[in-house]
């Protein structure tokens, strides 16, 4: 009788790890804390976009992001209407 060893099993890796870093994270939070005041369309949309691809990296902070970012457009667009309707009596 012969010992053949174990039988083979494939490597088979785990999920990938989440990421520590949060770069990419923050710069997208920040870009939508500025949106609420200064450019939104400009800084919500890359707010968003560095929030998109801080998900696709699995930072820990990418919802928060992209959630500021698209706060920071609308509330921004909604209070630069406000303010431009309101000096020029549209």
């Amino acid at each position: 009788m012969s010992y053949t060893g174990p039988p083979n099993q494939p490597y088979q890796p785990g999920p990938p790890p989440a990421n520590d870093s949060n770069t990419l994270s923050i710069v997208g939070i920040v870009l939508g804390a500025v949106a609420f005041i200064f450019c939104p369309p400009g800084f919500g949309i890359a707010g968003m976009v560095c929030g998109f691809v801080a998900k696709s990296k699995q930072e820990r902070l990418a919802p928060v992001a992209i959630g500021v970012s698209v706060a920071g457009l609308v509330i921004g667009m909604l209070l630069g209407f406000l303010v431009f309707s309101g000096m020029y009596g549209a």
